[in-house]
């Protein structure tokens, strides 16, 4: 059978990739990287640092080496429809438009063996100076905490409350919202911004019932962890932000219960991941981080 590759770039980084060998898909499948940020049997991701850009990438690569998997895959994109690759990156432009706090999609390629995906990728800009929110609150919230320390961490939750807020009401839903999916930026103020990343199944749903469904998905991975790293207390005033309200009504306690059913059954396995993930966590301090 015939191999045929494709590769999308933003034109603004058409030159630093070129740089970097990663201007087309064999030098994309074949690049080591500066650092393997992530890794599972049909994926890794690396860090690129080109040595005179001003600009570090992440390179998620997804592989389909054996026929099983691509039939298997056939109506997930792999046949008919999108690649994952593909779709992250329409899905990452998307809320960027809409405004919400995503990393930048660099570009996406795909090699294909007839019509079947074979591997493809998604590179996005790094965010200096971010780590996954996961990997913060690990770190940090075991320790004593001064009442400045409490006071940081609750900004750092009515902040991202109100983006995730800011997100749904735009329409989009991101279907996979793990704290490991939200990067966390320190800045040299003491301020913090968020990223969202890891969107390949995140769409804009314009149907209010569909999109309810998904946003209650949504809260409930948000709060998946947050029983070992939260108070109460916090929970509720992170609840209460993305509800824009002071007390909860009837309606919210109903919605409420929908969200912590559906984040009980997800609360194992992403337990689960996060310890196997943290072997790739890079040191503090790193200088990027968008796996």
């Amino acid at each position: 059978m015939f191999v045929t590759d494709h590769q999308r770039t933003d034109p603004v980084f058409r030159e630093p990739l070129h740089t970097a060998g990663l201007d087309t898909v064999r030098g994309v499948l074949a690049c080591i990287g500066d650092r393997l940020a992530a890794w599972s049997r049909t994926s890794d991701t690396i860090l690129v640092n080109p040595g005179n850009s001003a600009s570090s990438f992440y390179v998620k690569r997804y592989h389909y080496p054996r026929w099983r998997q691509r039939v298997r895959g056939m109506f997930r994109g792999m046949f008919f429809g999108t690649s994952r690759a593909r779709s992250e990156f329409r899905a990452l432009r998307l809320m960027r438009q809409l405004g919400i706090q995503a990393v930048r999609p660099v570009s996406y390629g795909e090699r294909r063996i007839g019509h079947f995906v074979r591997s493809c990728f998604l590179i996005t800009e790094a965010v200096p100076d971010a780590m996954p929110l996961s990997a913060f609150i690990k770190t940090f919230g075991h320790r004593r905490e001064s009442g400045h320390a409490v006071r940081v961490r609750r900004d750092i939750l009515s902040s991202l409350a109100r983006q995730v807020r800011h997100m749904h009401e735009a329409g989009f839903v991101h279907r996979d919202l793990f704290w490991r999916n939200v990067l966390i930026r320190i800045l040299p103020d003491h301020e913090f911004e968020f990223y969202f990343i890891d969107a390949s199944i995140g769409k804009r749903i314009r149907l209010p019932q569909r999109r309810q469904d998904n946003i209650v998905r949504d809260i409930a991975a948000m709060g998946v962890l947050a029983p070992n790293f939260c108070s109460k207390a916090d929970q509720m005033r992170f609840l209460l932000e993305y509800l824009n309200t002071k007390r909860l009504s009837d309606d919210d306690r109903r919605w409420l219960r929908r969200v912590q059913a559906r984040s009980d059954l997800m609360r194992e396995a992403e337990l689960q991941r996060l310890d196997r993930g943290t072997v790739f966590d890079p040191p503090l301090g790193a200088a990027t981080h968008n796996a």
